[in-house]
């Protein structure tokens, strides 16, 4: 596979590259800014959310907005917003460390999240200097609180087919909105809210819009399964008068805005999502530990020792993702900006770029919160089922994670149907790699491990990538029956193909950060080598099933038992002992009664 430095610096180019362990960011690597940033978002929550949870809850409107108030006075949100507007002006690995603490906090990290994201990076992005002068100074220190309308009763997953109208006035001082937006957070607390419409009904537009305008109003708060001390409504607009100096970016330009800008929350969820694995893993183990059967604590039973393993590895792996992507996200944005200072349509660049990776970590990440939830309150047995028990709140606060910011349905359609467009136009050359793949007979190697350490999941990466090009070319020769010329009609194909591709990023970057902590000689290395070899074998079932599901849905009759017959050669996974590996590394956990691969303890 190519090893050409330039690809590196491309999206996906995971897929056609051999990634060596130094060339990732990896959680070990945050520097002492980092963690100082980490720590205050511990002492801010231990102090001011955590005794204050169960109020919260209850939704008073009036805490929430007191809290985001306090978070704002205590600087967490000027992380990415620049010095001349009342920020620090930090890179993006800054905010994704207090985003993954803030994650612990249920619905708060949800008014957190919009504060620090959708409600400031579209003015941060896309707004005049006028309008960053004005609103960016309040976000940051908390005076006003932010919200996001895009959202519609009748547009859920095709949020830019809007029904909401923005008419200009005759004398074109201003633009009339009319429709509703639902499903806002923040929607009952906020005092700026940026608000998509239908310009003549056909130029989708983004808005400002301040939440004493005549004409605007919020509904009660929904009623929700979880993130209960988050506010979440519709909000209504009957002839609002917005200036036409609150439209940000360009009329009929609303797109742009609106798909960069889930880009950075994808990746921003997806770290959130830790923080929550994390706390849910914290609460497992203190009662696994504490609560006995049969005599027996229950974290010594080796069943619930296997589903702590898994909990681990999820982590650890949302983890590698999650920063590998910020940090190749820093250090592209870093390299555009050696000859000058990097404008911010140089960072949505390389947001785009990394649009796929974006989409990887939010379903990835949170797909595994879920699973981590759901076990913590299984090891809780009957009391996980009674609100009195917080793992009850985290497993109602996670489902939401695979809903919104895009659903994951939605997230391996983009995923899938990305890549190809850059195949398809020479972005990424792919295809050279896939006939040169084909040509040498398969016998590609993953960073030429031979016999180093982790070389047996150094080999199963290489499978993994060897079976991604043979059923990404089983598609392309099997007509429109891949998708490959009518996407959307083989839905099927794009999301099985999507597992396969996420799957190789989340095993190979696991694998490089388990890899670097070897080659630095960390006393917890061989730690890391366990939940290497724990995550193969977990990726190794995921990757079996897509490729058949491929191979079923998408061979023809006469070539099904033949392309059968290359993926089980291809997918011959080396051997993984889980019940060893499984046990040791919940024994690791159970000893420091959390996560134990955790930076920021």
């Amino acid at each position: 596979m190519s090893t050409d430095t330039k690809s590196k610096s491309q999206g996906y180019s995971f897929l056609i590259t051999t990634a060596a362990p130094d060339e990732i960011f990896t959680p070990e690597d945050t520097s002492d800014e980092h963690r100082q940033f980490a720590q205050s978002a511990d002492e801010f929550i231990d102090q001011e959310i955590l005794p204050e949870l169960h109020a919260l809850e209850k939704l008073d409107r009036t805490l929430l907005r007191s809290k985001l108030q306090k978070a704002g006075e205590n600087g967490l949100f000027t992380i990415e917003i620049p010095e001349e507007y009342g920020g620090l002006g930090l890179d993006l690995m800054s905010q994704l460390v207090v985003s993954e603490r803030f994650g612990a906090c249920g619905g708060f990290s949800v008014a957190y999240g919009v504060q620090t994201g959708i409600a400031s990076e579209p003015i941060l992005f896309f707004g005049t200097d006028e309008q960053k002068e004005k609103y960016l100074p309040k976000l940051a220190t908390g005076e006003w609180i932010g919200a996001y309308g895009l959202a519609e009763p009748g547009s859920g997953s095709d949020a830019l087919s809007a029904r909401t109208t923005a008419t200009l006035s005759e004398d074109g001082t201003h633009y009339v909105l009319n429709g509703s937006k639902s499903f806002i957070s923040n929607g009952g607390i906020a005092d700026l809210y940026t608000i998509f419409a239908q310009v003549d009904g056909k130029q989708f537009t983004a808005f400002l819009v301040e939440k004493d305008t005549p004409g605007f109003s919020c509904g009660t708060e929904e009623d929700k399964m979880g993130i209960k001390s988050s506010s979440t409504t519709t909000l209504s607009l009957e002839d609002v008068k917005v200036p036409a100096a609150n439209v940000v970016g360009e009329i009929g330009k609303g797109h742009k805005i609106a798909l960069n800008i889930l880009n950075l929350g994808r990746l921003k969820l997806g770290i959130g999502a830790v923080g929550a694995m994390k706390l849910a893993i914290k609460q497992a183990l203190a009662y696994g530990i504490q609560r006995k059967q049969f005599s027996t604590r229950l974290v010594d039973f080796p069943l619930l020792q296997q589903k702590i393993a898994a909990m681990l590895a999820a982590t650890y792996t949302s983890e590698a993702i999650g920063y590998r992507a910020g940090g190749q996200i820093n250090a592209n944005i870093e390299e555009a900006s050696e000859s000058g200072e990097t404008s911010f349509a140089q960072q949505l660049a390389v947001l785009e770029e990394f649009s796929g990776e974006c989409a990887i970590n939010k379903v990835y990440d949170s797909e595994a919160l879920d699973m981590v939830v759901d076990e913590a309150l299984q090891m809780h047995g009957g009391y996980g089922f009674i609100e009195e028990y917080d793992v009850a709140r985290g497993y109602r606060d996670a489902r939401i994670s695979r809903i919104y910011e895009g659903t994951n349905e939605i997230n391996r359609l983009f995923i899938t149907g990305n890549l190809f467009k850059r195949v398809m136009t020479g972005r990424l050359p792919l295809t050279a790699e896939i006939q040169k793949a084909l040509t040498d007979g398969g016998s590609a190697t993953s960073n030429g491990a031979g016999g180093a350490a982790l070389a047996d999941v150094a080999e199963a990466l290489a499978s993994a990538k060897r079976l991604f090009m043979f059923v990404s070319t089983m598609l392309s020769r099997s007509g429109d029956a891949a998708g490959m010329t009518n996407l959307n009609e083989h839905q099927e194909a794009l999301a099985w193909l999507a597992d396969v591709i996420i799957e190789i990023y989340a095993l190979e970057s696991t694998y490089l950060r388990a890899m670097r902590r070897i080659e630095a000689g960390d006393d917890e290395a061989s730690l890391h080598e366990d939940v290497a070899r724990y995550q193969m074998a977990i990726s190794a079932g995921r990757l079996d099933r897509a490729a058949r599901a491929l191979v079923d849905g998408f061979s023809s009759v006469d070539s099904w038992a033949a392309n059968l017959q290359t993926i089980r050669q291809i997918g011959t996974w080396p051997r993984v002992n889980q019940v060893e590996i499984g046990r040791r590394l919940a024994l690791a956990a159970v000893d420091v009664e959390r996560y134990p691969f955790e930076v920021f303890a």
